[in-house]
């Protein structure tokens, strides 16, 4: 009875152990991770600095407190690498292939806080000599869905009619976490690994964690437009123009806006 008592017990956490790597435990674990980016309440929870004094979500100001905005950039990147590694790691390819996610969508009005430095090669320049700007109209504000795509591409429409960025939403292993790409049209601008948007699975994004690189400087020369060496960093967190964030807005204008001529 002695021996029979340790072989039972070795048997039965066997079994535990398989059972917690069976399909269905994979894919509990896989919508887990996913869980803190589906709503702007589970971040709060997920990042306490989030929620500010009233008990609303709120984003720092790098004007304000530039440390604080990066620690929240740096936050919201590292949590959603890790929970996509998690889920990715806890799901099989033939899991995967099956677990299809609708890509997010984006409403027409945006609003950002973002930094952002440039060199033309000799000196270091700040967009329009701001090297910050907090809850004015992103360059964004104007997506909307590209006809004929399905409305799997977006195009940004300026408010003098100019298409000046597309952008794309790319599902990934967590339903509430999208990789987004930008092609700007007056640039050599792109959204670089890792950015992201965040919303409920099947909805409308309500935060965008980005950092952006422009590797060209549009110029006129004779009255033809040019691109012209040049480098651009930014890092923004952008967020949907909805009343529930009313209280992030501004009227100062987003520095990418000023500095690339989106709107």
């Amino acid at each position: 009875m002695r021996r029979t008592l340790p072989t039972i017990v070795g048997v039965a956490a066997m079994i535990a152990a398989l059972s917690s790597c069976s399909p269905a435990a994979s894919e509990a674990g896989a919508g887990d991770a996913g869980a803190p980016f589906c709503s702007p309440e589970a971040l709060m929870e997920l990042i306490p600095s989030l929620r500010n004094a009233q008990g609303q979500f709120e984003l720092p100001d790098p004007g304000q407190d530039l440390q604080a905005f990066y620690d929240v950039h740096q936050a919201l990147t590292r949590a959603i690498d890790v929970a996509i590694s998690q889920s990715e790691m806890a799901t099989t390819p033939q899991e995967a292939a099956s677990q299809l996610h609708t890509a997010l969508t984006f409403g027409s009005e945006w609003r950002g806080a973002e930094v952002g430095a440039s060199t033309d090669g000799t000196r270091i320049t700040f967009p329009d000599q701001t090297f910050s700007s907090y809850g004015g109209p992103s360059f964004l504000s104007g997506i909307r869905p590209i006809e004929g795509t399905g409305g799997s591409m977006y195009e940004v429409v300026g408010t003098n009619g100019k298409i000046g960025s597309l952008v794309l939403a790319q599902p990934t292993n967590l339903p509430c976490v999208n990789r987004i790409i930008l092609a700007e049209e007056s640039s050599g601008g792109t959204w670089m690994p890792p950015s992201y948007a965040l919303g409920p699975e099947g909805g409308e994004a309500f935060l965008i964690v980005d950092l952006c690189v422009d590797l060209a400087d549009p110029v006129s020369v004779d009255g033809q437009a040019l691109l012209a060496p040049g480098a651009s960093l930014f890092v923004a967190l952008q967020w949907a123009d909805i009343p529930a964030f009313a209280h992030m807005r501004t009227d100062q204008e987003s520095i990418m806006h000023k500095s690339h001529g989106h709107g």
